[in-house]
């Protein structure tokens, strides 16, 4: 059930919603969604971009007990199209007119304002207890960026449970007011809006691709708890070293935890937010696939913090043996939040899951039971004799304060090509930088091009866009 707390609040830069305000229109709403023929069982695609009116839609759903096939509010209408057909959904439910043939679409804005004419008409109070029963309460689907989007089925239990342990992690009260800058289609996003409700805390809803938006509602609508990934934080150190009065605001903020998730943290940004800020950068680990697997906190801010309760993490090695603390290897999880499966993928979920033991493809240690993501595992490459993985090379960089991207490129006369990318907005540095990445590293990996760029492409999830980057290398090849 959804309990009220006077404190409890929804601020967007156009208005304050109270959690009674917000109850009644998840009530209407859920009635305005029951007159357009969705019912219990049915499966909803959910497409939006961060809004008071995808929280509301969110929520209403759950309550009608649907099963609900979250996607990226930029996917393309192919994509979608392919997915609505997939998950077998009876509605597409959207903050934009979109054509798609096949699909009933209601658009989230008209519903609402639909919903305000009928005032205070509500429903009777609902449970949600149906949708946490349910073994596809969830559907997320991956970004598709290095192939088809896979459908991430979650069962509504082991969903709500992982929240529940996350808000206890990080210890959450009613008093905080938390300001996502992250995608709310995606599990960080969701994950967030489902800890302000447990929490009846605040919540603050702000365009997140404008970040100076963001830095006012920080200081103006007094935040305690901001969420962002890794680029955004790198954007946010720039700006605000121009602007030094409106560094200081921040500063003497009332944030007392800064999150970071998404991708890896690298040393450099760790180590340039604690300056410019005085504060450490809190970072988590977790998949959609597993729900929040660690969390940093402020008892325990080293790496990606400790495994939550029931969360077994392992380390291990090219040959399946297990790692020793410290040593470094693939990260292997078993977590009560793991998902049911891929959607209408049985052998690919079997491949993944091994006696429920899930393999992340992501490389890592284990330190005093804290653990340290490095990177995606990616593949090997062979150079010049020597085989090894990319990820080395931009670990190393990372400690002499560098951000880099490492793109491979086939080459026929040392097997592979390397092109390190550095995030600089100098190009002067060049001869620098390669004299003190050359310092780090054997001359096996010496890159066959450098490039400084003023700053990485983002890719829709707000990571850096490799694709564009091998793009790019390609072409200079050439």
């Amino acid at each position: 059930m959804l309990v009220t707390q006077t404190g409890s609040r929804i601020i967007t830069p156009q208005s304050l919603f109270t959690r009674d305000r917000f109850e009644n229109n998840v009530h209407v709403f859920c009635h305005m969604l029951i007159l357009n023929g969705i019912a219990e069982g049915d499966r909803v695609v959910l497409k939006a971009e961060n809004s008071y009116g995808f929280v509301v839609a969110l929520f209403s759903l759950c309550r009608l007990a649907v099963s609900i096939t979250v996607v990226d509010e930029q996917i393309n209408t192919d994509e979608l199209s392919q997915i609505y057909a997939e998950v077998e959904a009876c509605c597409l439910l959207t903050d934009t007119a979109l054509h798609l043939p096949d699909a009933q679409s209601l658009l989230i804005g008209d519903i609402l304002r639909d919903a305000a004419l009928l005032g205070g008409t509500a429903l009777p109070s609902m449970s949600m207890d149906k949708w946490i029963r349910k073994q596809d309460a969830l559907i997320l689907y991956t970004s598709g960026t290095t192939g088809k989007p896979k459908g991430i089925v979650k069962s509504g239990s082991s969903f709500m449970d992982n929240i529940k342990l996350s808000v206890q992690a990080m210890g959450y009260v009613p008093g905080d007011c938390l300001l996502p800058i992250v995608p709310f289609s995606h599990f960080y996003g969701i994950s967030l809006i489902f800890s302000w409700w447990l929490t009846s805390c605040s919540l603050i809803i702000c365009n997140r691709k404008n970040l100076w938006s963001v830095i006012t509602h920080i200081t103006k609508e007094k935040a305690t708890v901001v969420d962002a990934n890794p680029s955004a934080y790198y954007t946010i150190i720039r700006m605000l070293s121009r602007k030094p009065e409106q560094l200081e605001q921040v500063r003497n903020s009332q944030v007392r935890m800064w999150c970071v998730g998404g991708s890896p943290l690298t040393n450099d940004l760790e180590e340039k937010f604690a300056e410019v800020f005085g504060q450490p950068l809190l970072n988590g680990y977790g998949l959609s696939e597993l729900g929040n697997v660690t969390m940093g906190t402020l008892d325990h801010p080293e790496g990606c913090g400790k495994p939550l309760p029931g969360v077994e993490v392992r380390i291990r090695g090219q040959n399946g043996e297990e790692q020793a603390g410290g040593e470094f290897g693939q990260i292997w999880i078993r977590t009560p939040g793991c998902m049911e499966g891929y959607l209408n993928q049985e052998e690919l979920t079997k491949s993944v899951l091994q006696d429920q033991w899930f393999k992340t493809g992501d490389l890592g240690f284990l330190q005093e039971g804290n653990l340290h993501v490095i990177g995606r595992e990616g593949r090997s490459v062979n150079r010049m004799g020597y085989t090894f993985s990319p990820v080395y090379i931009e670990n190393q960089i990372s400690r002499l304060g560098y951000r880099s991207c490492v793109i491979t490129l086939d080459d026929d006369v040392k097997g592979t090509m390397i092109v390190i990318f550095v995030e600089s907005e100098s190009s002067q540095e060049l001869s620098l930088v390669r004299k003190n990445i050359n310092r780090m590293l054997p001359t096996y990996m010496y890159p066959d091009m450098l490039l400084l760029i003023p700053q990485f492409p983002l890719n829709r999830n707000g990571k850096v866009d490799r694709l564009e980057l091998e793009r790019t290398a390609k072409r200079r090849k050439v």
